[in-house]
């Protein structure tokens, strides 16, 4: 299935509101599965912040403030659909970092993580909603930060079958 998102890829360093990134947000129907009801998503859109750098990385969410970080060439040059999902799963994080829960727990490895778990159980069910098979969300879930074997671990915990 193909998916229009209205992402901006032109955003330049600095801070923005989730909507001025994303631009088409408030749309997303999986929102309401993420969030308690439409007060919390509304609280959402109007205070969790964007922020976008000029440095080699992803995206990740604060732990202190639930702000979203973007590495400003992943921003730019990456597919919607991931952009998308990628999104996804991080409002999943400020989710729980609104039920104050720790993101980063440096005692379990990162596909053992509860959070981890949560955030990309929610992400696969709306990648195979818009129509992504097991071999793109395998690719999905395969992060720099993470060896093979525990890729292979997260997809088995995930459902995922890989190739």
């Amino acid at each position: 299935m193909k998916n229009a998102y209205r992402i901006n890829h032109r955003v330049e360093p600095g801070q923005y509101r989730l909507e001025d990134v994303f631009t088409d947000i408030r749309t997303y129907d999986i929102l309401s599965e993420i969030f308690a009801d439409a007060k919390e998503i509304a609280w959402v859109m109007a205070n969790i912040k964007v922020i976008v750098i000029d440095e080699a990385f992803e995206v990740f969410v604060d732990n202190n403030d639930a702000t979203i970080y973007f590495g400003l060439k992943y921003l730019h040059c990456c597919h919607e659909e991931i952009l998308y999902l990628d999104i996804i799963h991080e409002l999943c994080h400020v989710k729980q970092h609104l039920q104050g829960r720790n993101l980063y727990d440096e005692r379990k490895a990162y596909v053992d993580r509860e959070t981890e778990i949560e955030a990309y159980q929610i992400t696969v069910q709306e990648a195979r909603r818009i129509g992504l098979n097991d071999d793109a969300i395998s690719n999905y879930l395969s992060v720099t930060w993470i060896t093979t074997e525990e890729h292979k671990r997260l997809a088995r915990r995930l459902n995922v079958i890989t190739s």
